[in-house]
């Protein structure tokens, strides 16, 4: 009659259910299932499907990562590397990368004024390589601060409101 210690999702339909003072009976109620259902998903002895998971999720008016995951663990947090942070990464190694190579693109020998040969930079050339490093590297992290603005926005607020709160 105990339930099983893995059956992470069973315990967490039946700890959401008890916290809102649902019986098994009411909660089979709101899904048009069987008691014994809910009970045999709560003791891990079947495991709901899909639907029956984003019926349930509805029916506890909880999201279905609760019943999923760990507390606060949800694969949006852990699982995706965030499009905000590898626009912030690429911009900054598009700028360090530019600089490096417009100083490459500018070295190289010449002849000295004494008729030796001898380092020699060009500036034109390593100008032209760090404009273009600049301007690219610039879009890059600011399309980053962009989007990490967007994604903290509180639901409902336009962007504009994120964009003054945020302080850009």
């Amino acid at each position: 009659m105990f339930s099983d210690p893995t059956n992470i999702v069973g315990s967490r339909i039946r700890a959401v259910r008890t916290r809102l003072g649902l019986s098994q009976e009411a909660l089979a109620e709101r899904l048009h299932v069987t008691r014994q259902t809910v009970s045999n998903r709560e003791l891990g002895r079947n495991l709901p499907d899909i639907e029956a998971l984003k019926a349930l999720a509805e029916a506890l008016e909880v999201p279905v990562e609760q019943l999923i995951y760990q507390e606060g663990r949800s694969p949006s947090r852990l699982a995706r590397f965030p499009l905000d942070v590898w626009c912030r990464r690429l911009g900054i190694f598009v700028l360090v990368w530019g600089l490096l190579s417009g100083i490459r693109a500018g070295s190289g020998s010449g002849i000295m004024s004494d008729g030796g040969v001898g380092f020699a930079f060009t500036w034109r050339a390593a100008l032209s390589v760090w404009y273009t490093a600049l301007i690219r590297g610039s879009i890059l992290l600011a399309l980053g601060r962009v989007l990490t603005l967007l994604q903290d926005r509180e639901p409902g607020g336009s962007p504009a409101e994120s964009l003054r709160k945020g302080g850009i």
